[in-house]
């Protein structure tokens, strides 16, 4: 079997929390690397135990896959160096690692005839999925590379990182304050210590498993479990009780409601479709 060529790594600014460093299969693919400066490469290649370090980026040249791992401020100039090389780029990819910047930073690498793209951590680092997003081929060039010891790479459409972004920010940072404004209220209600906060991982528990029932949910928790009446009559005491909290919600039900809406509009139904899945009646 032809043997594969080593990965390529450029790395600046602190990557001792980074997850695609650690990977064992970095290690043991990892070859030349390249960083500001040859002794901060060095004393890289000895943290992580593997590669080595160079001081040019011309000896990037011997592999097919660099990894680019800098802060986002300095990934405009990484690439201009790169550009002003003389590194032949039509047999080179490149992918900027954990980051939140869009493959349009890479451009000019890919119009040179680089292959392009970049690579984010999944929310959970226990998981190791990586989100990819970049030119066909270069997802799977990651594969190669990460898929191993129950690593993954998921693809994002080209283009559409933003979307994941978005999503990423609907499921862990809008909620927060509803969780923390949930809290103080079973606290209100006289419930505290680790009651509390078994109820609010019940209650949250059950909001992800009706979610995964299926697009048919619309609403969850008593505004599903009671009837419309009764509902009415709880919120006409909160309003008296507790004006602002009851404000806080008629305010976060009304954007859910403009979501629901907005989703179950026919062009979104339609769009939303299965193309293989044939519909019927049962």
């Amino acid at each position: 079997m032809k043997k594969q060529l080593p990965v390529g790594l450029v790395v600046e600014g602190n990557s001792t929390n980074s997850l695609i460093l650690r990977l064992p299969c970095l290690t043991e693919e990892l070859g030349p690397v390249k960083s500001k400066s040859l002794r901060v490469a060095r004393r890289l290649t000895n943290f992580l135990r593997s590669g080595n370090p160079v001081a040019a980026y011309e000896e990037l040249q011997a592999t097919r896959l660099i990894l680019l791992r800098v802060p986002d401020t300095v990934a405009p100039r990484i690439v201009e160096e790169l550009c002003a090389s003389e590194l032949e780029m039509s047999s080179l990819s490149f992918a900027l690692c954990e980051t939140w910047l869009t493959s349009e930073v890479l451009e000019p690498l890919r119009k040179r005839g680089a292959i392009t793209g970049t690579l984010i951590a999944g929310p959970n680092p226990q998981r190791a999925w990586f989100l990819a997003e970049g030119q066909p081929n270069f997802v799977r060039q990651l594969r190669r590379l990460i898929e191993r010891d129950e690593a993954r790479v998921l693809e994002i459409g080209s283009g559409r990182k933003e979307l994941y972004f978005a999503a990423e920010l609907l499921a862990t940072a809008l909620p927060i304050p509803l969780f923390t404004a949930a809290q103080q209220t079973l606290r209100d209600a006289g419930i505290s210590g680790n009651h509390l906060y078994a109820l609010l991982e019940d209650m949250a528990g059950k909001m992800f498993k009706d979610l995964l029932n299926g697009s048919r949910i619309t609403w969850g928790g008593p505004l599903t479990t009671s009837q419309p009446e009764t509902a009415e009559a709880n919120f006409d005491l909160l309003r008296k009780r507790d004006p602002k909290l009851a404000a806080y919600i008629d305010e976060h039900l009304m954007l859910a409601r403009r979501a629901i809406q907005e989703r179950d509009k026919p062009e979104t139904q339609e769009r939303d479709k299965p193309e293989t899945a044939e519909t019927g009646s049962a």
